[in-house]
C-alpha cells in the first residue's frame, strides 16, 4: 500500500522516532507551522510516545539526573515542566529530582496538548519504518514500513535515539550460556536472576548505575561488581542545584591554541580560581555548557581524538552527575560493600560451572584477578558507531546504500548546519534529516533535554522554511 502527498497540504513531515527528539520535534510543528502548511506523520514502534529508553521505565526510584527547573521541553517556557509538577505535587520545586517515568507522562500531555490547539494534521502511527529511499518517479523520500506499507514524504526526520550497547569483545563467549544479558536495559532479564547470586556490571556509568540499582531493589543481599577500565564513577549533583548562567563565551578561554590540553589547563585553574573565592567546581562546569559545542567547533581531528581518548572520560563523570539521593544511596552501597568498583582490563571470560569466571589485569597492577558471578551485563554505554552498528536494520539499509556517513571520530553522524545528512559521497541528502544524540558528532554536547530541546525547535524552524 502506498500512502500519497495531499495537495491540500503540499508538505509531509515523517518523523521516524517517538523518542524525546521525535516528539519535541512534532511538538514545535505543531505550534509553529501555519494553517494547511504541512502533516506530520510520528512512527513509533512502542505503544506509547514520548518515552525512549530513558523514560520507559516504570519504577518511580528511578530519578532524572538533571532538576525539574532545567527539565522543561520548550526553551522558551523554562518553567514549563515544573507548572506540570506542581499540579501533581505542590511540594515539587525547581530543584527537585523527579522520577524519569513523570517526565515521560510530561512529554505525552505535552504532545497532546499541541495537537489539540493546533490545525495541523498530526498521525501517530504505531510501525516500524523499515527502509528509507529517494523515490525514483519524484523528488519525495519514500518511507517503507516493515508491513510493506510506503510512505511518501516531503521531508523524514530521523529521531532514533540509542540504538544499542557498544559491542562486547568477549560476548561470543557466553552468547549460548543464558549468563550474558547483552541489553543493559533488559530489566525482565535481571529480575530473573536468582537472589543472592552476585553480578558483573560492565561499566561505571548512568547506564552502570541504573542496573545496579535494578540488581539490588529486590535483592538487598547481592554483590555487585562494577567493572571499567578506569573504575570512574558519575559525581554528584548539589543538593541545592543552581541553573546555568547565560554568559557570554568564557574570557579565559579566549584566544588559546585549538587544543585539548590548552583548554583542560585553563578550566582547571578557572576551577581553582573560582574555588578561592567560595564557589564550586560544578559552578564553573555549568558555566562551560553552553559553549562547549564552539569549543569542539575550534578542535581539529586530531585534538578531538585526544579529548576523547584520554579526557573524555573524566569530563563525563564531573559534567552528567547523578541526582544527590541516587549519589547518597551509590555510596552507601559502596560502603557495606554490596557494590564493589574494580578498575582493570578484561582478559577472559568463561561461562561454565554455576556461572561467569572473568579474569582481569587490575588497572594499579598486581596479580591477575579472578571474579566469578551469575551473569555478566553489558553496560558500557551506547554505541555510536554506524560502521558497525547491527541493532537498527533501517540504520543498517542507510548506511549500506550510502545515505548515512559516520563522523571521523565515530561517535555519530556527519551532518550539515540544517540538520540534513551527509551521503557516503559527502553531499547533503535533500529532504533526509537527523536530530538525537549522534548530534554529539557535531556538537558534542547534544544528548541531554536542555541541548537537545534547542536542537528540535531549530529543526522544526528549518523543515516550515521553504525547501528550495
Amino acid at each position: 500500500m502506498r500512502y500519497e502527498l495531499s495537495a491540500s497540504h503540499p508538505q509531509h513531515v515523517v518523523i521516524v522516532g517517538g523518542g524525546f527528539s521525535g516528539t519535541l520535534t512534532a511538538v514545535h510543528l505543531l505550534r509553529e507551522a501555519a494553517p494547511d502548511q504541512v502533516r506530520i506523520t510520528l512512527i513509533e514502534q512502542h505503544p506509547r510516545v514520548a518515552r525512549g529508553l530513558a523514560y520507559r521505565i516504570w519504577d518511580d526510584s528511578m530519578l532524572l539526573n538533571v532538576p525539574a527547573g532545567n527539565m522543561s521541553a520548550l526553551a522558551d517556557e523554562p518553567g514549563h515542566f515544573l507548572e506540570y509538577c506542581r499540579d501533581i505535587d505542590p511540594a515539587f520545586n525547581e530543584g527537585s529530582f523527579v522520577p524519569r517515568r513523570l517526565f515521560g507522562d510530561y512529554l505525552e500531555h505535552t504532545l497532546h496538548l499541541a495537537a489539540r490547539a493546533s490545525p495541523t494534521p498530526l498521525t501517530r502511527l504505531r510501525a516500524q519504518a523499515a527502509a528509507i529511499r529517494r523515490s525514483e518517479a519524484s523528488s519525495a523520500m519514500e518511507v517503507t514500513l516493515a508491513d510493506g506499507s510506503v510512505l511518501l514524504a516531503s521531508q523524514v526526520v530521523l529521531a532514533l535515539g540509542h540504538l544499542g550497547a557498544q559491542p562486547l569483545r568477549f560476548a561470543d563467549a557466553l552468547a549460548d550460556s543464558g549468563r550474558y544479558i547483552g541489553n543493559p536495559w533488559d530489566y525482565a532479564a535481571m529480575d530473573h536472576i536468582p537472589a543472592g547470586q552476585p553480578v558483573v556490571v560492565l561499566g561505571t556509568g548512568h547506564t552502570a548505575i541504573d542496573a545496579l540499582f535494578r540488581l539490588t531493589s529486590r535483592d538487598e543481599e547481592r554483590k555487585v561488581f562494577l567493572l571499567s577500565r578506569r573504575g570512574l564513577l558519575p559525581k554528584g549533583h548539589r543538593t541545592l542545584p543552581q541553573a546555568p548562567a547565560t554568559t557570554a563565551f568564557p574570557s579565559y578561554l579566549a584566544g588559546l591554541p585549538a587544543t585539548t590540553f590548552a583548554y583542560l589547563r585553563a578550566i582547571r585553574r578557572q576551577i581553582r580560581i573560582r574555588q578561592q573565592q567560595g564557589y564550586n567546581w560544578r559552578d564553573v562546569i555549568n558555566a562551560l555548557r553552553p559553549h562547549t559545542p564552539e569549543i569542539w567547533r575550534r578542535l581539529p581531528d586530531r585534538e578531538r581524538r585526544r579529548f576523547l581518548a584520554r579526557v573524555g572520560p573524566w569530563w563525563d563523570i564531573h559534567r552528567h552527575r547523578l541526582a544527590p539521593s541516587a549519589y547518597r544511596r551509590l555510596r552507601g552501597m559502596l560502603q557495606s560493600g554490596q557494590a564493589e568498583v574494580v578498575a582493570g582490563k578484561v582478559q577472559e571470560m568463561q561461562a561454565g560451572g554455576q556461572g561467569v569466571q572473568v579474569r582481569l589485569q587490575p588497572r594499579a597492577g598486581g596479580e591477575v584477578r579472578e571474579l566469578e558471578a551469575a551473569v555478566v551485563v553489558n553496560c558500557t554505554g551506547p554505541d555510536y558507531d554506524i560502521s558497525r552498528l547491527t541493532a537498527s536494520p533501517l540504520v543498517t539499509q542507510l548506511r549500506n546504500e550510502g545515505y548515512l556517513r559516520a563522523d571521523p571520530q565515530r561517535i555519530g553522524l556527519e551532518l550539515d548546519e540544517r540538520y540534513r545528512v551527509i551521503d557516503r559521497g559527502g553531499e547533503r541528502v535533500p529532504g533526509l534529516h537527523y536530530v538525537g544524540p549522534m548530534l554529539r558528532a557535531r556538537y558534542w554536547e547534544a544528548i541531554a533535554v536542555p541541548e537537545l530541546r534547542r536542537h528540535t525547535q531549530t529543526l522544526a524552524r528549518h523543515l516550515l522554511e521553504p525547501q528550495g
